[in-house]
Parts: structure tokens; C-alpha cells; sequence
């Protein structure tokens, strides 16, 4: 490898550092390229086999994707899950307070807070309807240790069954959704008034008008019921579907990932991490 090499090699990879920072994903995933194309380029320029520089590359692609299906396999799911009385840890969920103001003065009135059980991850919501009761807003928490990331979604239901739900849910999400649940993922918003606006900009394309639109009822008790019937419903469908299967030995109540939907899973996840 000689200076010139090593210097193309050397600038892709900070370049790839430096957009990694950014907030864009698209920001995001150039950066990955970067780094990506660099390692195979230094792979290739010490050793000038191109076998070898490709074997890299499918490292960066093979191996994340192993481990991701080593703990799909080990994850166990209860088929019936409920929401209990619980409150978001402030500490790790600072941006909290600040996604209820910016709800708040959207025109949301806060209704619950709980948190999923059973779960292997913890799983906190904080639930808000609009005072029509046609659009319901849940902050959602999900943690497993130190690690946690959060996501915002609007969903409004209308009255031949359908669910319209708009969110900025940062991973891929590890479940199929039901036929009847429409979702619109929108993970360019900058704040929470945006992110409505898309909401209803969703419900304008598909031609939902207001009042085709059920108007909820504007309680804890009824919010934190519609909110666990659709958790529930995610699971009960996934497993209709094969996509999770029973258990075996001490965790035959529980069900875990097929296969079938491991593979699925992998392939969202892969999906993202290109486009």
C-alpha cells in the first residue's frame, strides 16, 4: 500500500465518522458506505487479492446479521400481554418532558402512563388524545439495560376497522402488521408538530376524512385499552401468520421467532441498513 493508498483510505474513513454524527440517516448510511468501501479498499491494497477484499466486505454484512439471528432465536414473546401502572425513568428518557410539552401545546391532553408486562425489554407509554378524541398520540420508551431508544406515534382509527398510524419508530420493527393497521413510518421530522402534520398529510393521501374517523373515548382506562389491543393483536396475527411459534421446554407459554420470521426480520433489518 503505498502513500496515496493509504491517504484515499484514511479520508473515506473519516469522512465516514464525520457523517455518522449527523442526525440525517441518509447522512448515516453514506457514512457506513464510506467506511464500508474503505475497509475493502485497505483490505485489497495490503494483500492485492480481490478475494480477500471481498470477504471483508461480507464480513461487515455477514456477521451482524448472525448475531441478530442468534437473539431473535432466544427471545421468547407472551401471546397476552397487559399495561400496568408504571412511569417512564426520567433519567434515561430526558427528552420526555419535552415531547409531552410540544403534545401538549399541539393540542393533546395527556390521559395514562404504563408500562408493558410481561416483556423481556422494558417498555414504557405515555398516552394523549386531542379533545375531538379522533387522533390518540403514545410516547413510547423501550429500554434493555443502559440502552434505550424512543419513538412518537399518532394513530386514529377509523370506522370500517381500519387503523391509520403515523411514527418515527428509529429501528426496523420486528413484527408484521396486521392488514387492517396502515403505517406510515416518517423518520425526517425534526419535532413533534411536523410529525403530526405528516399524520394527517397520511390520512389526506389515502382520502380519510374527519369524519370517517371514530371519536374515541377521552379516558386512561379507554386509551390504555385501545393501545394493549393493538399490541395484542400484533402477536395474535404474527402468530396466525408462522412468523412466531411456540416454545419449547420451561417456556411452552411463551412463543418465540420461526424461521421463518427470522429470516424475516433479518431482511427488514438488512433492507434498512441499504436503503
Amino acid at each position: 500500500m503505498d502513500l496515496l493508498e493509504l491517504l484515499g483510505c484514511f479520508v473515506l474513513m473519516v469522512g465516514g465518522l464525520f457523517l455518522l454524527q449527523l442526525n440525517f440517516l441518509f447522512c448515516r448510511k453514506i457514512g457506513m458506505g464510506f467506511i464500508w468501501v474503505a475497509s475493502g479498499l485497505g483490505a485489497y491494497f495490503l494483500t492485492h487479492s480481490v478475494l480477500l477484499a471481498g470477504m471483508v466486505l461480507l464480513a461487515w454484512i455477514f456477521f451482524p446479521i448472525w448475531e441478530m439471528v442468534f437473539v431473535l432465536r432466544q427471545l421468547r414473546v407472551p401471546q397476552h400481554r397487559q399495561l400496568a401502572d408504571a412511569r417512564a425513568p426520567r433519567n434515561e428518557f430526558e427528552e420526555l418532558t419535552d415531547i409531552t410539552h410540544a403534545l401538549v401545546e399541539a393540542g393533546f391532553e395527556q390521559l395514562d402512563e404504563c408500562c408493558l408486562r410481561p416483556a423481556q425489554h422494558e417498555q414504557y407509554y405515555r398516552i394523549f388524545a386531542r379533545e375531538d378524541g379522533r387522533t390518540q398520540a403514545t410516547i413510547g420508551y423501550i429500554a434493555h439495560g443502559a440502552i434505550g431508544f424512543h419513538f412518537l406515534a399518532f394513530t386514529s382509527n377509523g370506522k370500517d376497522g381500519r387503523r391509520w398510524v403515523t411514527w418515527d419508530y428509529p429501528l426496523t420493527y420486528g413484527l408484521i402488521m396486521p392488514p387492517n393497521i396502515a403505517v406510515f413510518r416518517n423518520l425526517h421530522c425534526q419535532d413533534v408538530s411536523e410529525l403530526y402534520q405528516s399524520h394527517l398529510d397520511f390520512l389526506k393521501i389515502n382520502e380519510i376524512n374527519p369524519e370517517d374517523l371514530v371519536s374515541g373515548e377521552r379516558t386512561s382506562e379507554a386509551a390504555r385499552a385501545r393501545l394493549e389491543q393493538t399490541l395484542n393483536q400484533q402477536i395474535e396475527y404474527n402468530i396466525s401468520r408462522g412468523y412466531l411459534t411456540p416454545a419449547a421446554g420451561s417456556d411452552a407459554e411463551s412463543f418465540c421467532y420461526s424461521w421463518r420470521g427470522t429470516l424475516y426480520v433479518a431482511g427488514q433489518v438488512l433492507r434498512d441498513l441499504l436503503f
